[in-house]
């Protein structure tokens, strides 16, 4: 259940039980012995230990991100945090702001979303860090959202 890809799986399971159980077939014919397995099963594939360790781990920053990524215009080309980026997908081109990423690159993108205590995958504040001060230190970017540790920078237009 922690990947969607399972998911596809889903509706011919479905469908199997459906049809054995209105067969009269199947191992469990109880409706409350349906149920428990049921709730046992999504119990063990759950894995509840993501629910706080990595669902809940970015909820301080949350508003945050999102106000920042509704700054950002579909034509452009960003720089983000491996979390942030699944949500700007339908850009051109979206690039992970990992640890090994050369700082001279940034000229290349039109935005660059960072969130420093939750800088993502491969990636540390420290790391995010040093990306911000570099964008306030160059004179084509200008610092469009600060919130919470979350920067949005927009690549300034040439006149």
């Amino acid at each position: 259940l922690t990947h969607q890809y399972s998911i596809t799986a889903l509706p011919f399971l479905l469908i199997a039980i459906i049809g054995t159980l209105a067969q009269g077939g199947g191992w469990l014919r109880s409706p409350k012995a349906i149920l428990l397995w049921t709730l046992v099963a999504f119990v063990a594939l759950a894995k509840f230990g993501y629910f706080g360790s990595r669902y809940l781990e970015f909820l301080d920053t949350r508003q945050a991100t999102q106000e920042a990524i509704a700054l950002v215009e579909t034509k452009g080309s960003v720089l983000t945090a491996a979390h942030i980026a699944p949500h700007l997908t339908h850009r051109p081109v979206v690039k992970l702001a990992i640890a090994g990423f050369d700082a001279a690159e940034l000229a290349n993108f039109d935005y660059a979303l960072l969130n420093v205590p939750h800088p993502g995958w491969q990636s540390t504040p420290e790391f995010a860090g040093s990306l911000v001060e570099q964008l306030k230190n160059l004179p084509e970017f200008e610092l469009t959202y600060e919130r919470d540790e979350v920067y949005l920078f927009t690549k300034l237009k040439s006149i």
